[in-house]
C-alpha cells in the first residue's frame, strides 16, 4: 500500500490490496483510456500519458511495473499483426544493447531518490515536446552506426522512466522511408523493449501482486481506447493529432518539474 489508510480505501481495493481509492481508480481508468487511444493512432506513446499522470496520484516504483504490462499486452494487441513488414536489418543492431540499457535502467530505478527521477521524467517530456513540434515532415537519414546508442538510451529510459518508444521512434524515422515498414519495425521493437522491460522488473522484485492486480483492473480500459484508436487513426490527420500530444507533453512535463521542485 501507499500510505492510504484502511478506512479511505474501499472495501474491494483494500481485500486486494491496491493503493487505490474510488477517485483514483476513476482517474486512473481515465488516462488509461485516453492513453490507449493515442497508441490504437500511433503505434506507442501511451506511457507518455500514463506515467507522468498516474505518479501524481501513485507511487512510481507502482506505476512503472502496472503501465509496463498495458504496454506488453497493447504491443501484443497493435504490434503483432505486422510483423512480416518489420525490417530487421534494424531490429538485430538495436536490440542487444536496449537489453543492456534496460539493465542499467532498473539498477538506476532503485537507487535515484524520488524527485531526481521525477525531474528527470519532466525534462525528456519537455525536450521531446519542442522536437515534436519544431520537426517538419522531411527528415535527413542517419548512418545506422546511431542504432546502438538508440537502443541502450531507450532501454535504459524505459525501466528508468517508462518511456523507452520515442528514441526509437525518432531513430527509425530517419532510417526507413516507407511508412508501412517504419510501423512495422516501430511495433515490433516496442513489443521486444516492452516485454524486456516486464522481465528486468520481475527479475528486480519489482512486479508485486499488487501491480498485476492494477494491471488486471486498468486492461478494459487500454483495450477500449485501442480500439477507439484505430478507428480514429483512419478519420483524424496524424500530423495534427502529434501537434496536439506535442502540447499536451510540454504542460505534463512543466508540471512535473514544478512539482519536483516543490
Amino acid at each position: 500500500m501507499t500510505g492510504k489508510t484502511p478506512d479511505r480505501v474501499p472495501a474491494f481495493f483494500y481485500v486486494l490490496n491496491i493503493p487505490f481509492d474510488s477517485l483514483t481508480f476513476a482517474i486512473a481508468a481515465v488516462v488509461v483510456f485516453g492513453a490507449y487511444i493515442i497508441f490504437g493512432v500511433t503505434a506507442f506513446g501511451a506511457a507518455l500519458f500514463t506515467v507522468p499522470i498516474l505518479s501524481h496520484l501513485l507511487p512510481l516504483e507502482f506505476v512503472l511495473p502496472t503501465c509496463v504490462l498495458l504496454d506488453v499486452a497493447a504491443a501484443l494487441a497493435v504490434g503483432g499483426r505486422i510483423t512480416r513488414d518489420a525490417d530487421w536489418s534494424e531490429l538485430r543492431w538495436m536490440i542487444p544493447f536496449a537489453i543492456i540499457g534496460a539493465v542499467v535502467g532498473v539498477t538506476l530505478l532503485v537507487n535515484l531518490p524520488r524527485r531526481a527521477t521525477m525531474m528527470a521524467l519532466g525534462a525528456f517530456l519537455l525536450i521531446y515536446a519542442l522536437y515534436s513540434l519544431r520537426k517538419d515532415g522531411v527528415v535527413s537519414l542517419v548512418s545506422r552506426g546511431w542504432a546502438p546508442l538508440t537502443g541502450f538510451i531507450g532501454g535504459s529510459m524505459g525501466t528508468l522512466l517508462g518511456i523507452a518508444a520515442p528514441p526509437y521512434a525518432i531513430y527509425l524515422a530517419r532510417r526507413i522511408v516507407d511508412p508501412g515498414a517504419y510501423r512495422a519495425t516501430l511495433s515490433n521493437m516496442v513489443i521486444f523493449s516492452t516485454t524486456t522491460r516486464a522481465l528486468v522488473f520481475l527479475a528486480g522484485g519489482l512486479m508485486l501482486a499488487d501491480r498485476l492486480t492494477a494491471f488486471v483492473l486498468l486492461l478494459p480500459f487500454a483495450l477500449a481506447g485501442i480500439w477507439l484508436g484505430t478507428r480514429i487513426s483512419k478519420r483524424v490527420s496524424r500530423t495534427q493529432l502529434l501537434r496536439v500530444v506535442s502540447v499536451l507533453l510540454m504542460l505534463i512535463g512543466a508540471s512535473l518539474l514544478v512539482r519536483a521542485a516543490g
